[in-house]
């Protein structure tokens, strides 16, 4: 199936649908794919403070 027939088919998939929180769920995702990769990186490092009151434990033995 080329490009153009699979956007052919997922374009009739959507219209098919009338479930407004699968549209945006869907619409959400097509706006993460559109973003290039380069201006697509994570900062994890933000996380840090959350993830070490969670898994403090489990960090430190994977740390040994």
């Amino acid at each position: 199936m080329s490009v153009a027939e699979m956007k052919i088919a997922a374009i009739n998939e959507i219209t098919k649908l009338d479930n407004e929180k699968a549209l945006k769920e869907i619409l959400e995702h097509l706006a993460k794919l559109a973003v290039p990769a380069s201006e697509n990186v994570y900062n994890l490092s933000q996380h840090f403070e959350e993830v070490a009151g969670k898994y403090g434990k489990v960090l430190e033995k994977l740390a040994q």
